[in-house]
């Protein structure tokens, strides 16, 4: 089983098997984050998007990197700081992203958990890049975009995975909910062709959501170990059909 490249605020990767499989050999992930979903099927054609640089640009440097760069990637000790690594400038938001899971953006120093060493191998270090060294050769195919949900170039039939920014919730994001029109991004879901997945928190409103479960999230200062998840589904035969209702 493919691991998380990276860890990210709101990501999927845990919940996933609550999700539906795609029925489709394309992926879209229109907001595209940690790709939680994608990753867990690969080795599926996976069409990743979003605005936030600092995501794509990781994603980009790993699909193309090289299984030796990864692992010559040095370590960071503690209280130095990220900037002072002699590497490019997405290989320090990769390891950003690692030095305290499940946040917004990348750190530029070791968390307090991290610094613990409790559970060395979740966080940056010696195992991380092992792993992502032996995962990203079955990546190649991917590809990635910045660019908003409205501009994602991918236009035929596809399993369309949509984890936006929570209505509510999504305020923690540099690109966060106060920056959406969820009416024009339900909308848009509805006008997409094949299976539609659309994921959400309690209390949302701009589609007709189900409850999927209470899943387990990263806790922190400001949130809990858990998330009480929504999900909207269907599948459009034809462009701009709706058959969720």
């Amino acid at each position: 089983m493919i691991r998380p490249f990276f860890t990210f605020y709101g990501g999927k990767w845990r919940a996933v098997p609550k999700y539906p499989s795609p029925q489709y050999p394309t992926i879209v992930e229109p907001f595209a984050g940690s790709a939680g979903y994608a990753v867990r099927y690969a080795d599926r054609q996976v069409i990743l998007c979003d605005t936030d640089p600092k995501i794509t640009r990781v994603w980009s440097y790993l699909i193309h990197v090289s299984p030796e760069e990864l692992l010559n990637l040095p370590d960071l000790p503690d209280h130095v700081h990220v900037d002072t690594l002699p590497v490019c400038q997405e290989a320090k938001w990769l390891i950003g992203y690692w030095l305290n899971k499940g946040s917004a953006q990348p750190r530029n120093f070791p968390s307090a958990w991290m610094r613990s060493r409790v559970r060395p191998g979740s966080y940056w270090g010696e195992r991380v890049r092992k792993v992502l060294a032996a995962q990203v050769p079955l990546i190649r195919h991917w590809k990635v975009y910045e660019c908003s949900y409205e501009q994602c170039p991918y236009e035929g039939p596809a399993t369309w995975f949509l984890d936006p920014p929570y209505q509510h919730a999504g305020k923690h994001y540099q690109h966060g909910s106060k920056f959406i029109d969820y009416e024009g991004l339900g909308q848009w879901a509805r006008a997409r062709q094949g299976q539609v997945i659309v994921c959400e928190n309690e209390g949302a409103t701009w589609l007709p959501f189900e409850p999927l479960g209470a899943t387990k999230a990263t806790p922190g200062r400001f949130r809990e170990g858990y998330s009480k998840e929504v999900i909207a589904t269907w599948l459009n035969s034809k462009c701009g059909s709706w058959s969720g209702d």
